[in-house]
């Protein structure tokens, strides 16, 4: 049975991929609308302004690509993990142990509870919303694997 979990999601992290882009594209309409009491030439602020816009929606566009959907589906045979175009496929049968971490490294998890994934050569981090069910079946898939030797 195929099973998916979303990941989890800290507060902190959405707030800092949702503000930034924003923060920016505020700023850029604010320029190019806004600056008259600047007196500024009415053409360069709307350039700097429209260009800020670009930039934040540039920024917003990349984060969703690369972040959104965040989920790990464990399928028969292997772990498939999505973090936006990036997938990786860890098969069942190169994972050793499962560990909690709270790891700042640079993973395929949207927040800090993580679960490392000791494999063959070297780990993998996810952050599923529910650690301790994941857990739970993915131990239970690898004990069902005909190929897991741990």
């Amino acid at each position: 049975m195929v099973k998916t979990y979303k990941s989890a999601v800290d507060l902190w992290l959405a707030a800092i991929m949702i503000g930034v882009p924003l923060a920016i594209l505020f700023t850029g309409v604010s320029i190019a609308f806004s600056l008259h009491f600047l007196h500024w030439h009415e053409n360069i602020g709307r350039v700097a302004g429209v260009l800020l816009v670009c930039i934040g929606l540039g920024i917003g566009a990349l984060i969703a690509t690369f972040s959104l959907p965040c989920r790990y589906i464990l399928g028969e045979t292997e772990l498939y993990i999505q973090c936006g175009i990036l997938k990786w496929i860890v098969p069942y049968r190169d994972i050793r142990r499962l560990e909690l971490s709270c790891s700042l490294l640079s993973a395929p998890a949207l927040s800090l509870n993580r679960v490392k994934i000791v494999l063959d050569n070297g780990f993998q981090l996810v952050s599923p919303k529910n650690r301790q069910a994941f857990i739970a079946d993915l131990q239970d898939h690898l004990s069902r694997s005909p190929d897991h030797t741990t």
